[in-house]
């Protein structure tokens, strides 16, 4: 089976994507995703599928993957993959993506699978729909799911989460509480990943905690070296001005913010030392927040806030802590940063958070399992397994869920439950039918 996938990444001439095993080399999730998901693909089914990125620049691809390089963006892309004969092509169109590129895939019969990095408008959902030769849409998070299951493509969603390689895990330095210091904010320097938020909480925090630093990881640039700075080389003029005005209300805390712009390996260090990571706080634009789901992979629990997307990335008081306004926010990482033993529950459940719900190793089946059905022509929202309503609803099941809430708290059944019941019911008919019955 011929896959293509589509990395724009015209932007990104300096980032190097060869090794996506090591992570996100320094620019936004989409692209890494792009080149990261055909990469642990081949890895893993090496034999099923045969698998090529297209790109404007292919200087930097994973040498194991055919690349092919296009100059006309998604058009040129669609095309390249149908002259090669591509049995699925896979995208990421933009919110608002021209009605062009679905009459494209329309007439060349291609079919195709998107993922939905940022969710579409309504008008772009409806090209979707239209779009027969678009199979799927990919929501890469389980809000961004609930958000669908009611439009116009909701026989087309499948909730497949971003992932993150699983040798993140393995950079994790497991520092224990005193030996892990200051707070980490990773995410683009631009008003979507709200950063200006947090520059007004930090005087504050930073009060309750004056011995702390706060690092800054990413710019403006995290999105393609064509975006425009302002003179600190780390957002567009106006919001750099409005980041440092802030900030420079305190200046004693203001000298606590260091701000690294984007990395690459390095980043991994300074999380994985740090007691508190922090991403953007007010959850705007996010569909499934790769950088919460690093910070937790390294141990490193989440505060933001309870907002879109970060309800189901970071698990509220099992790997993080979500708040609903600025005092709750503050108050909030004063606490993970103040108590070792909240910080180690936090930390633990960071871990195991991001290791069953985000690794590649648990996704990348899902991607193979819905590959499977796009290319069989099978509808991607029938679920081949029992019922709902014959694994549930029936009145044995229906005991055992009574027994868990009400049983379980309240009554006798403490230590019994139904599986228990009916054994023991069926050992005293089997007795009965042997004493009445017996020759």
């Amino acid at each position: 089976m011929r896959l293509f996938f589509y990395c724009a990444n015209k932007n990104f001439s300096q980032v190097a994507f060869n090794e996506p095993e090591n992570g996100n080399p320094g620019c936004g999730a989409t692209e890494y995703l792009q080149v990261a998901i055909p990469y642990f693909l081949n890895k893993y089914f090496p034999k099923q599928f045969e698998i090529s990125i297209i790109a404007e620049d292919i200087s930097t691809m994973p040498n194991d993957i055919n690349s092919y390089q296009v100059s006309d963006g998604l058009k040129g892309a669609i095309e390249l993959a149908y002259k090669k004969k591509s049995d699925i092509f896979i995208f990421k169109p933009s919110m608002n993506e021209d009605k062009s590129i679905f009459e494209l895939l329309e007439n060349l019969q291609l079919k195709s699978i998107a993922i939905g990095q940022l969710t579409p408008t309504p008008k772009c959902l409806s090209f979707i729909s239209r779009c027969e030769s678009l199979k799927a849409f990919v929501c890469v998070g389980l809000n961004q799911y609930d958000q669908l299951i009611d439009t116009c493509i909701r026989n087309k969603i499948v909730n497949i989460n971003n992932a993150i390689s699983d040798k993140l895990f393995d950079k994790n330095l497991n520092l224990p509480f005193h030996k892990r210091k200051d707070i980490v904010f990773m995410g683009a320097l631009f008003p979507q990943k709200n950063f200006l938020y947090l520059a007004e909480c930090w005087r504050f925090i930073n009060k309750k905690l004056p011995e702390t630093y706060l690092h800054v990881l990413g710019s403006a640039r995290t999105y393609g070296q064509a975006s425009l700075v302002g003179k600190n080389n780390l957002a567009d003029q106006g919001y750099e001005e409005m980041i440092f005005n802030e900030l420079n209300k305190d200046p004693k805390s203001a000298n606590k913010v260091i701000f690294h712009g984007n990395l690459k390996e390095k980043k991994y260090q300074i999380i994985t030392e740090s007691r508190v990571g922090i991403v953007n706080p007010l959850g705007t634009t996010e569909t499934c927040c790769v950088s919460a789901v690093e910070m937790q992979a390294l141990g490193t629990p989440v505060c933001t806030g309870n907002y879109q997307a970060l309800k189901t990335t970071i698990l509220d008081k099992k790997s993080g802590l979500l708040s609903n306004s600025k005092k709750s926010f503050i108050r909030n990482v004063v606490n993970i940063y103040s108590n070792e033993k909240i910080f180690n529950a936090l930390s633990k459940g960071s871990i195991i958070n991001s290791k069953l719900n985000f690794s590649f190793s648990h996704i990348i089946w899902k991607w193979y399992s819905l590959i499977y059905k796009v290319n069989n022509d099978y509808e991607v929202k029938d679920i081949y397994q029992p019922s709902i309503i014959r694994r549930k609803v029936n009145f044995i099941n229906f005991l055992r869920y009574l027994n868990l809430v009400i049983g379980k708290r309240f009554l006798f059944f403490k230590k019994f439950s139904i599986l228990d019941i009916i054994y023991y019911i069926d050992r005293i008919i089997n007795k009965v039918k042997k004493l009445f019955f017996k020759k």
